[in-house]
């Protein structure tokens, strides 16, 4: 198995995408002594910390900090760039905006924080420096994969200039628009939500009390939203604001004070005045399940996977539950691509992505349904919850697997 003039490297695991998944799956499998290759389309750049917050944050779940902690990341971050949650308020449509909701708790639930918030930048940050340190781990980058050979035997991965990865395994991390899927020939079921999340960070006039806030909003043009504001250190939050694109071109149109304004009354002021503290971003929103998760010496871990709607934060969450799933199925394995290992990895992967998917594309489509009859069906549905307290209980013990 060769390809162009340079010869190819022996690796246990080829790792394409040095995301956050990526990034943490190759950390891991270099602890359990395996010879990992990462394959990053990126140079070598240093990793930024410090100044002000990223918009782009996420709500990691205990599970996750569980998987974090294992790999000696988590104790590496720096704690002032953290937010814990205590409680979350999630809001329907109705008349009287918080008057149908929903209330989620760490203390009534019998654990210490919902989730906790933090910064891509900064997960980035100590994922690069532990991958810097690995021995176990080569980078290859910058690297454009060209060619996908997958064997009894083993698997290649021929790049653009001609080098050549070998390896026993390969795992595509490379994202929702994933190369590798492609290439391996797996076939995914995509939708389009015709949506698009805005993100930004913002100083509060009131403080927030480490309490996450979220709206099913209809907006005043018809159309729906979602709209959650995140606790960050001090008296900061960030949003994530699921608007259909139309919509979100029009806030993105808006001056800073002027959106500001906006996420301020679409949030009834619960915190008072926002002042905008970073600039803004937008991703497009669908959904992506991908209708295998292995094939012959391949694996698919993370966004290459599974693409969620934002409106239950559990995207990389779901990504690090990959990772460890995978490095469960693999231990001890002369073979890391031993296809009863690997079936033994989508067993267990499953069950929890049919579950979120369900859950969190069900909760996409109840809300953007815009008559008057399901909008109250809907809103009552959340008070009916928040009467029983099994019931948040149960939600949230489902959200920090």
């Amino acid at each position: 198995m060769r390809y162009g003039i340079l010869a190819p490297v022996k690796h246990d695991v080829a790792i394409i995408g040095a995301g956050l998944t990526g990034l943490s799956l190759a950390v891991a499998l270099a602890a359990a002594g395996r010879r990992v290759a990462v394959i990053d389309a990126r140079p070598a750049a240093p990793a930024l910390a410090g100044g002000g917050f990223d918009p782009r944050i996420y709500a990691i779940s205990p599970a996750s900090v569980d998987w974090l902690t294992s790999i000696r990341a988590w104790q590496a971050l720096d704690a002032a760039r953290t937010a814990p949650v205590y409680d979350m308020q999630v809001a329907g449509d109705g008349e009287g905006g918080l008057a149908s909701s929903l209330e989620l708790s760490a203390y009534r639930s019998g654990i210490g924080e919902l989730c906790t918030i933090v910064e891509e930048r900064e997960l980035a940050r100590v994922l690069s420096d532990a991958a810097g340190f690995a021995t176990a781990i080569e980078w290859v980058r910058p690297a454009v994969p060209a060619r996908l050979v997958l064997e009894t035997g083993q698997a290649a991965l021929g790049l653009a200039d001609g080098r050549v990865v070998e390896a026993a395994l390969v795992v595509a991390c490379d994202g929702g628009n994933s190369w590798a899927r492609e290439a391996a020939g797996v076939d995914a079921d995509i939708v389009d939500y015709g949506q698009t999340a805005i993100v930004a960070n913002f100083e509060c006039e009131q403080p927030h009390r480490n309490r996450a806030l979220q709206w099913f909003r209809t907006e005043d043009d018809g159309t729906t939203s979602v709209l959650a504001w995140l606790p960050l250190p001090g008296d900061r939050i960030g949003i994530v604001w699921s608007l259909e694109a139309g919509r979100a071109q029009t806030m993105l149109a808006l001056d800073a004070a002027g959106f500001a304004d906006r996420v301020a009354d679409a949030g009834a002021r619960a915190l008072g005045a926002l002042v905008p503290c970073s600039e803004r971003a937008r991703f497009p929103l669908r959904n992506l399940r991908a209708r295998r998760l292995i094939s012959t010496r391949f694996a698919l871990a993370g966004d290459a996977a599974h693409v969620l709607h934002p409106l239950a934060g559990q995207g990389l969450n779901l990504g690090f539950g990959d990772c460890a799933a995978l490095v469960r199925a693999l231990d001890g394995a002369r073979d890391c691509g031993d296809a009863l290992r690997l079936r033994s990895y989508e067993r267990e992967r499953k069950a929890a992505l049919l579950e979120m998917h369900a859950v969190t594309h069900g909760l996409a489509r109840l809300f953007s349904f815009r008559h008057p009859a399901l909008r109250a069906l809907r809103n009552a549905g959340l008070n009916l919850s928040g009467r029983f307290p099994v019931i948040p209980r149960l939600i949230v013990r489902g959200a920090i697997r």
